[in-house]
């Protein structure tokens, strides 16, 4: 079924409906990636990447693959958080 056949189901405009489509998917994104930030971050008992080198600059989290690993990821998410949030952001203009 075409997204022109879904939105005339529902009495909607096809731009309406591809909005609030795409908004949803960003919406489900942001909520999947803090999610996953917060499993890792719970792990080291952070917040932040910045937070997480603290610690490790301190000795209180050992570097290894592992945690190398996790920081890396705990970064990525950061900013896929930020670039999800600006994209939702920009719907709305």
């Amino acid at each position: 079924m075409s997204i022109g056949n879904i939105a005339k189901m529902f009495d909607l405009p096809v731009a309406e409906l591809q909005r609030e489509s795409i908004k949803n998917f960003l919406e489900k994104k942001l909520l999947e990636t803090k999610s996953e930030l917060f499993a890792l971050a719970n792990k080291y008992g952070v917040k932040s990447v910045r937070e997480f080198e603290k610690l490790a600059e301190k000795g209180k989290i050992r570097e290894n693959a592992e945690t190398r690993d996790d920081f890396f990821q705990i970064d990525y998410l950061q900013t896929q958080e930020e670039r999800i949030k600006k994209a939702l952001i920009s719907l709305q203009e």
